[in-house]
């Protein structure tokens, strides 16, 4: 996949933003560069808050006086009350025994030592003192697999918010070279990019707002003098979500270092043993539903949190179904709001494109998150389905509560009873412990642990300790990573997650808080903007193409015109 002959304007855009000043500061090492900013006082006084910055050796005084540098007009505070000093790199608060100040709380008594963050009370102010933090200091790092991890869910949910791709890069180096790879796109990164520590030499990196072109331009740049092998994935063409991503870019890596070496893309299919046996009751009564819906003909709508299993129910629907030996056409909903991918796997509007989905004809078609799709994504599909019936079965998922979507125009009803002739909700992995093992050992076998894997007790104690709120794809993710780092070693406690990403432990709820700010957000937008979609979006920071996309998700129409009275 790697191209030498990327076009060099997108290289050179993301070259020219590495490079541009961020914050009034400019990249470390350059000739002209600043005198690190002054650390600053933010005052709050009154219904005003302002911010005055300290001179080194110059105390700034705050008083009632007009001459103060920190004016607080008011009877308890005396013209020259007291004073902050700042002596690089130290920060002293200065105080007089006739007028009270209040340091973190307390009496202030004399001077003292004031750090970063702590509040100074003076009569009815507050004032808190800071200090910025360099721009070589923030993101400029290895970061620790954990805090990427972090980063990650961080930016994808932004990134869905604004309708932006995110690309995730997994990059296996030469033994010992692992560090020389992280400190070159340390060097080469913009500020809000991040590098962490995947397994050792494999550094993980993480370009926000970069498309797969761009992506592939930088990554030719970065890395073309050192010997790597380089697993690449963009959402939300690639993964919708961050976990789906992270298996996504190791099994890009996987198909690298198969070929020797370079950049590659996911494989369309990936290669993926059968799932083990279901152990815990709850599970086998999935299975049960499953082998009772199995022989009919009708649609299938898998319910449940991210990354359960839904589709691995919707492949053993298909399996023990009427065709099993029919096709089986995956369509990924979540990524179908540019024209082109709705036209490709939908059809367009006037019939001319054949669409990817008829590949299911006389077997399954499998719809992956419809709650994602667009309204015009949803009356695509609601003609395909009326055109072709009986064609396919249907077997659909989502996390998302359709039926509410559907209460508040959001979702198309009569393409909701297409696709909900049957309903089965898939209850989460922490609800299946008894799957949490066997599970996991499968997954450490698929990943080169033979039998019998070697996990620590302290390791078997994390694995059903631990609340997995990502799921199936979460524990697959997290025990390839520790077959990474154990080698041929013992699988312990440390080499597995210990805190979840607090975004995805309540994945449902905190999505449909983000679609309700997000929604309302738009509408204001739009009202402000008297329903000019180029304005609104300008004032949403997003471009015109994804807020249209947002405008039919959401089910937002421009009001009717209103005749003017004559």
């Amino acid at each position: 996949m790697s191209d030498p002959n990327a076009t060099d304007e997108a290289r050179d855009t993301h070259e020219q933003e590495r490079a541009r000043p961020q914050s009034g500061l400019v990249p470390a090492g350059a000739s002209d560069a600043p005198d690190e900013a002054p650390p600053f006082v933010v005052v709050s006084f009154g219904e005003r808050t302002w911010v005055v910055d300290l001179v080194d050796g110059a105390p700034a005084r705050v008083g009632s006086s007009p001459s103060a540098d920190i004016r607080l007009d008011d009877p308890s505070v005396e013209p020259s009350h007291c004073a902050i000093a700042w002596s690089d790199p130290e920060i002293t608060l200065e105080v007089r025994p006739d007028a009270p100040v209040y340091h973190a709380g307390r009496l202030a008594e004399h001077s003292v030592a004031i750090h970063p963050g702590e509040e100074i009370t003076v009569g009815p102010a507050q004032l808190v003192v800071g200090v910025p933090v360099p721009l070589t200091a923030v993101g400029r790092r290895t970061f620790t697999h954990p805090e990427f991890r972090e980063r990650l869910y961080e930016e994808m949910a932004r990134a869905a918010r604004g309708g932006r791709p995110t690309a995730l890069a997994m990059v296996q180096a030469r033994p010992g070279e692992g560090a020389n790879v992280a400190a070159a796109a340390i060097e080469a990164f913009r500020a809000g990019d991040v590098v962490g520590t995947y397994a050792p030499d494999a550094p993980e990196l993480l370009l926000p707002d970069t498309d797969l072109e761009t992506a592939v331009g930088v990554l030719d740049r970065v890395l073309h003098r050192l010997d790597t092998a380089v697993g690449l994935a963009v959402a939300p063409e690639d993964g919708d979500n961050p976990e789906r991503l992270m298996a996504a870019a190791c099994a890009a890596l996987t198909q690298a270092m198969r070929e020797g070496g370079g950049i590659a893309s996911p494989p369309a299919q990936e290669a993926f043993p059968p799932a083990p046996a279901m152990h815990d009751e709850t599970s086998q009564e999935i299975v049960r539903a499953v082998e009772a819906l199995a022989p009919k003909s009708t649609s299938v709508l898998l319910t449940g949190e991210i990354s359960t299993g839904k589709s691995r129910f919707a492949r053993l629907l298909h399996e023990r179904g009427r065709t099993p030996g029919g096709p089986f056409v995956s369509v990924m909903c979540a990524g179908l709001y540019e024209t082109e991918a709705m036209d490709a796997a939908l059809g367009d509007e006037r019939g001319a494109v054949e669409p990817a989905a008829l590949g299911a004809t006389g077997g399954t078609l499998f719809l992956d998150e419809v709650g994602d799709l667009s309204t015009d994504g949803q009356a695509r599909l609601r003609e395909l389905l009326t055109r072709h019936p009986g064609a396919f079965r249907v077997v659909s998922t989502t996390q998302r509560a359709i039926g509410g979507l559907v209460e508040r125009g959001a979702f198309d009803p009569t393409l909701y009873e297409q696709l909900s002739a049957d309903v089965l909700e898939i209850p989460p992995l922490r609800s299946r412990p008894d799957d949490i093992v066997p599970l996991a050992t499968h997954f450490a076998e698929h990943a080169g642990i033979p039998r019998p894997v070697p996990f620590s007790p302290g390791a078997v104690a994390r694995l059903r300790s631990y609340p997995w709120p990502g799921n199936v794809l979460e524990l697959r993710n997290a025990i390839e990573r520790a077959v990474r780092i154990a080698g041929s070693g013992e699988i312990l406690a440390e080499h597995l997650p210990n805190e979840p990403m607090p975004v995805s432990a309540s994945k449902g709820k905190l999505r449909e808080h983000v679609d309700s700010v997000e929604r309302d957000a738009i509408v204001k937008a739009l009202a402000d903007s008297n329903h000019n979609q180029t304005h609104a979006a300008r004032r949403l920071g997003i471009s015109r193409r994804a807020l249209i996309y947002k405008m039919e998700k959401y089910g937002l129409k421009r009001p009717p015109r209103t005749t003017p009275p004559k």
